[in-house]
C-alpha cells in the first residue's frame, strides 16, 4: 500500500492526466460554440487592446479543470468522508455560480454576466452554509490558528460570518487573479499543494482532504498545458470561483484560514489592489493608485512581458507558500 505522500502524488498525476486528455476535445467544443468572453477595460485603451488581441480565445476552461480534479479526488476516496463531501459541494456550488455568470456573457454582444452584488451574495451564502455545516460537527471546528504564535482562537458566534467572508473573499480573489495567461491556475496549484502538505502533517481526521488538494492542484497543472502563454483557453468564472471555494473550504476545515492569507498572498495582493483602487477613485477625486487594477495588469503595463509577470507572480506565490507552511 502506498504511503500518503505517494498516494497524493498519484492523485495529482491523475488530475493532470485527465486534464491533458480531455482538454483538446473541450477546447474545440468551446471554440465551436463561440464561448468567448467580451472585452473589458473600456476605460483603459492599452488593456482593451490586450483583450481584443485575445478575442478568439475561448473561456470556461474551468469546466474541465473542475471535472478532472473532482474525478481524480473521487477515485481516491474524496467522497468517503464528510470533509470531502463539503469541499465537493462548495466547489460545485460556486462553480455553478461562475458557470451562470459565464453563460450570461454569451447571450448577446457586450453582455456583462451576473452583476457584482448578486454574485457576492451567492458566494457569501455558500460560505455561510459551509461554516454552519462545520460548526454543527463540533465546537472545536470553530477554532482558527494564529500564524506563528502556536495558538488558536475560538470565534464563537463569529465563526459563520468569518467562514462566509473567507469563502467569498477567496473565490473572488482567485477570480481577480485570472487575468493573464497561466497566472491563476499556477498560483492555485501552488497554494493547494501547500495546504495539502499541511493536511499531511496535521490532524489525521482531515487526511480525507488530501485527494482534493492533490486532484485539483494536478488538474491546474494539466490545464497550464493549454493556458500557458499564448493561451488556447482561459479558466473563466466557473473555474476561478470553484477553485477559490476549494482553497477556502480546505483551510476552514483544517483551521488554517489565517495561514491562507500568507499561503495565498498573491490572491490577497490582487484583491487589495482592486479595493484600494476603487476606494481611491471614489474618495480621492477619481485619482488612481495603480495604472489599472488588479495588480498583475499594473505590473504588465509597467513594461514587463506577460510571461515574465506570470513567472514572477508564481515565484512570489511559491515563496509565500513555503513561508506559510513554516508552522
Amino acid at each position: 500500500m502506498a504511503d500518503p505522500l505517494g498516494s497524493a502524488a498519484l492523485v495529482f498525476l491523475a488530475g493532470a492526466g485527465l486534464c491533458l486528455v480531455v482538454g483538446p476535445f473541450v477546447i474545440r467544443w468551446l471554440t465551436r460554440m463561440q464561448c468567448v468572453a467580451p472585452a473589458r477595460y473600456e476605460d483603459c485603451p492599452p488593456l482593451l487592446a490586450y483583450h481584443a488581441a485575445k478575442r478568439n480565445t475561448p473561456t470556461m476552461g474551468g469546466v474541465f479543470v473542475l471535472a478532472a480534479g473532482i474525478l481524480a479526488a473521487a477515485t481516491a476516496g474524496g467522497f468517503s468522508n464528510a470533509d470531502g463531501w463539503l469541499v465537493g459541494a462548495a466547489v460545485l456550488g460556486l462553480g455553478a455560480v461562475g458557470l451562470l455568470d459565464d453563460w450570461l456573457k454569451f447571450r448577446r454582444p457586450n453582455a456583462g454576466g451576473l452583476r457584482s452584488l448578486p454574485k457576492l451574495l451567492a458566494a457569501l451564502l455558500i460560505g455561510a452554509v459551509v461554516g454552519l455545516v462545520i460548526q454543527t460537527r463540533s465546537l472545536d471546528a470553530r477554532l482558527v490558528q494564529i500564524p506563528w504564535l502556536g495558538q488558536s482562537v475560538d470565534l464563537g458566534w463569529g465563526w459563520v460570518p468569518f467562514a462566509a467572508v473567507v469563502v467569498a473573499g477567496c473565490a473572488h480573489a482567485v477570480n481577480l487573479t485570472d487575468g493573464l495567461d497561466g497566472l491563476a491556475p499556477g498560483c492555485v496549484a501552488i497554494a493547494l499543494s501547500a495546504l495539502g502538505l499541511l493536511v499531511l502533517a496535521g490532524d489525521p481526521r482531515h487526511q480525507g482532504l488530501m485527494p482534493w488538494c492533490a486532484g485539483l492542484s494536478g488538474a491546474c497543472v494539466g490545464f497550464l498545458w493549454f493556458n500557458a502563454f499564448p493561451a488556447a483557453v482561459v479558466l473563466g468564472d466557473v473555474g476561478a470561483l470553484g477553485l477559490g471555494a476549494a482553497l477556502a473550504t480546505v483551510s476552514l476545515l483544517t483551521q488554517t484560514a489565517l495561514w491562507l492569507v500568507v499561503i495565498g498572498g498573491v490572491f490577497v495582493a490582487e484583491a487589495l489592489s482592486v479595493m484600494l483602487q476603487v476606494a481611491s477613485y471614489r474618495w480621492r477625486g477619481k485619482r488612481r493608485i495603480f495604472r489599472v487594477a488588479p495588480l498583475h495588469h499594473h505590473v504588465h503595463l509597467g513594461g514587463l512581458s506577460e510571461p515574465k509577470v506570470m513567472v514572477r507572480f508564481w515565484v512570489a506565490g511559491l515563496l509565500l507558500a513555503m513561508l506559510g507552511i513554516t508552522q
